[in-house]
């Protein structure tokens, strides 16, 4: 068996799926496929080069490659009025962006600028096709990475996914057809992508812009069925949306609504209740994500992320942040004439991930902080167990959530002291 990305990732349980590897691989020994705990990794084929080493080049998760900071450089570093901030990444502007008409802006997860963005692109010509993400209508996979050339097909690509996907059926696309292309991609996925582009000239020539998501961490698919069943009953489902928009709820207060492959169940849970909960508690995060501290997608042309500021939080019709790593992606941004586009301080869009950005340090780095080294050591505690391969049934799931909330009353109990601590000197602040 030759060394490749099987022994320096996947056996190591460091692989995120991202199916760049699949893409660059020369001779098509790999494939893509659900592992058991609802990630996608690579499974080899026979018939891998002894001396080829692409597939281990383009992975963001073989410790030898270049860091995002450093691919970012090289492609930032010379851009006009460049600016650096050492969690944001190289910028030329920041924005808070929504759509001007109020229905498209309730269709639209955040304040829209995703969909406003590819939108134009499209409509400028910059690129004559985008890859992002859409509804696969298969209960076992749920989404996919798809090409679009048409700007009615963009109506299908609305809302945020909480479901892994995989790169390598688009990037062959990028690599087997000549033309301009856009993506969107979480921040280890560009990472992916760039390091890709150092390798192959057809996806450094015809990837035009990268556009990338915010990230704090991925979650397997189990995620999202376990939460299926705890709503409806079943995971075989036929839609998934992760952002209901709740009128005169905070805007993180959004719905995630389940329909049953029949179509004759359907729910809606909080997030304020079992989603917000599973997600803080790191439940059903991959093992990979806490092998990474980049919250901003520094290796992407554009970043999109939600406002999390409390003045944008009140509206829940939504409210997006922009950080345009570019010129020619801010002149884009600007020139919609759909969205609403207002510079705001580059301070404000860190403040609005700063929980993130600590979190994921937190998590790398480790904590001096008491509290947190016990925090962790239960949230460390909650993924692991949540991505035990256990028998998919609803007895099953129900012993899942039991043990979590087992674990998540003694997080419970270590938070505590911390949050009694914050309100007195919250308390104390204001009485001066």
């Amino acid at each position: 068996m030759s060394f490749n990305i099987i022994q320096t990732t996947v056996l190591k349980d460091q692989c995120i799926g991202c199916g760049t590897c699949d893409a660059v691989c020369p001779v098509d020994v790999l494939k893509m496929d659900f592992n058991s705990i609802g990630m996608y990794e690579p499974i080899e084929s026979e018939g891998c080069l002894d001396k080829c080493t692409l597939c281990m080049d383009a992975c963001p998760f073989v410790e030898e490659n270049k860091d995002e900071k450093e691919l970012a450089k090289n492609i930032y570093e010379n851009e006009d009025n460049i600016l650096f901030h050492k969690d944001l990444g190289y910028f030329v502007n920041t924005y808070e962006v929504h759509k001007k008409d109020t229905t498209e802006r309730l269709k639209s997860a955040s304040g829209g600028a995703g969909h406003s963005l590819l939108k134009n692109l499209l409509e400028q010509q910059a690129v004559d096709t985008i890859l992002t993400i859409e509804s696969n209508n298969d209960p076992d996979k749920l989404f996919k990475f798809s090409h679009f050339k048409e700007i009615k097909e963009l109506e299908k690509i609305r809302g945020s996914v909480y479901y892994p996907t995989e790169m390598s059926e688009v990037l062959d696309y990028v690599i087997k057809n000549d033309g301009k292309y856009a993506i969107t991609t979480l921040p280890c996925f560009a990472k992916a992508i760039r390091l890709a582009q150092e390798k192959n000239s057809k996806l450094r020539k015809r990837i035009k812009f990268v556009i990338g998501l915010v990230c704090g961490q991925m979650k397997t698919k189990e995620f999202t069925h376990a939460l299926a069943k705890n709503a409806i009953g079943t995971d075989r489902l036929k839609t998934v949306n992760f952002r209901v928009k709740q009128e005169n709820k905070s805007a993180m207060n959004f719905g995630f609504e389940f329909t049953s492959i029949d179509q004759k169940k359907v729910n809606r849970l909080s997030n304020a209740d079992m989603p917000s909960k599973l997600w803080g508690s790191r439940a059903f995060t991959p093992n990979a994500c806490n092998s990474c501290t980049d919250v901003f997608a520094h290796c992407a042309d554009i970043v999109l992320m939600d406002a999390w500021l409390p003045n944008y939080m009140k509206d829940y019709k939504g409210h997006s942040l922009v950080v345009a790593r570019t010129n020619e992606t801010s002149k884009i941004l600007k020139n919609a004439s759909d969205i609403d586009v207002k510079e705001i301080a580059y301070e404000k869009v860190f403040l609005s991930q700063k929980p993130v950005v600590d979190n994921k340090n937190a998590i790398y780095y480790g904590s001096k902080n008491i509290f947190t080294q016990l925090t962790n050591k239960q949230k460390l505690k909650i993924q692991k167990l949540s991505n035990i391969n256990y028998e998919k049934n609803k007895p099953e799931i129900d012993l899942l959530f039991n043990k979590i909330r087992q674990i998540q009353k003694i997080y419970f109990l270590v938070r505590l002291p911390k949050r009694v601590v914050l309100k007195i000197f919250r308390i104390l602040k204001g009485s001066r």
